[in-house]
């Protein structure tokens, strides 16, 4: 029998972490382990995590002092993941009934798909599609919404949303872990899913597959100079490993308009700071940029 590891992050989101921990146990018939990594939560919640292990709803629990950001606290439940699919899924979602079945049947039917992402409303009566993304000139992630059809059936595409995605074993040892150079959040799964398809995996997204996420809850509420710090700079983290040298250089007009934007916004030492980080890590970038090149993607943090 095949065995599914679910990873399920915690930072002061019980609210959201429970109610999707019954999901999957109400919802899920294939066989599964859920590993919970929390990242420093307070004590109460922590004592609550504790229970649901010992009560047998988390099979295994991480706890960490501090918070080691999404990649970080993913790779460390990667590392003790026994699964021959692996999950990852954000606690603010909620999972319908045969989820899992359907995904790892996505899965199967092709032994190239390597990434299986699903259709991501943000409740059930959300009759829109939050399709497949691209990664535009200018860097940003734009995700396709359309209506929801009958008949829609999975297709191949350049990458799916984070919030809920499985991948195969036999990526995790092709690719190795998520990059922790994006931490704290954000570009990890759009780095996960080109990296899968240097080596020639496909990542499908299946639109029939609805699982109800919330959305950022926990992130939304962090300041905005962080937020504005942290995708910036993993946004150009991405460019500067994934573009080619010609789509790097046509991305240089919009990255002007973005200064100049920031000007009148009055965040230029913003975005000067993201730069900044970049260019603490160019050298370490620039290694990973020339092994991507090489077909050389496979990362141990």
């Amino acid at each position: 029998m095949t065995l599914t590891s679910i990873i399920i992050l915690n930072w002061n989101g019980m609210d959201f972490t429970r109610p999707c921990i019954e999901s999957v146990h109400k919802n899920t018939k294939k066989a599964f382990e859920i590993i919970l990594v929390d990242n420093g939560s307070k004590k109460e919640e922590i004592e609550e995590l504790k229970a649901m292990k010992k009560s047998g709803l988390i099979h295994n629990l991480i706890l960490n002092n501090e918070n080691k950001g999404f990649s970080g606290a993913n790779n460390q439940a990667l590392r003790e993941a026994k699964g021959d699919y692996i999950v990852l899924l954000n606690n603010d979602t909620l999972v319908p009934e045969n989820w899992l079945r359907d995904i790892v049947v996505i899965a199967d039917s092709d032994e190239n798909n390597g990434i299986v992402g699903v259709n991501l409303p943000a409740d059930e009566n959300d009759r829109n599609v939050y399709a497949d993304a691209v990664v535009t000139i200018s860097g940003q992630v734009s995700f396709t919404v359309k209506p929801m059809k009958s008949g829609m059936t999975e297709y191949e595409v350049d990458q799916v949303g984070g919030a809920a995605l499985l991948f195969k074993r036999s990526v995790f040892e092709k690719i190795g872990e998520l990059d922790e150079g994006f931490n704290p959040i954000y570009f990890e799964e759009t780095d996960y899913c080109a990296r899968a398809r240097k080596v020639g995996f496909k990542v499908i997204f299946a639109p029939q597959i609805s699982i109800i996420h919330f959305g950022s809850k926990i992130t939304e509420k962090q300041p905005g100079r962080w937020m504005y710090i942290v995708m910036k700079k993993n946004r150009v983290r991405y460019m500067l490993l994934h573009f080619p040298w010609w789509k790097l250089l046509l991305a240089v007009p919009f990255e002007l308009a973005r200064v100049i934007k920031s000007l009148f916004e009055l965040k230029t030492h913003w975005l000067f700071a993201a730069y900044w980080i970049n260019l603490k890590s160019f050298g370490e970038i620039l290694k990973k940029r020339i092994r991507y090149r090489k077909g050389n993607v496979k990362i141990d943090n």
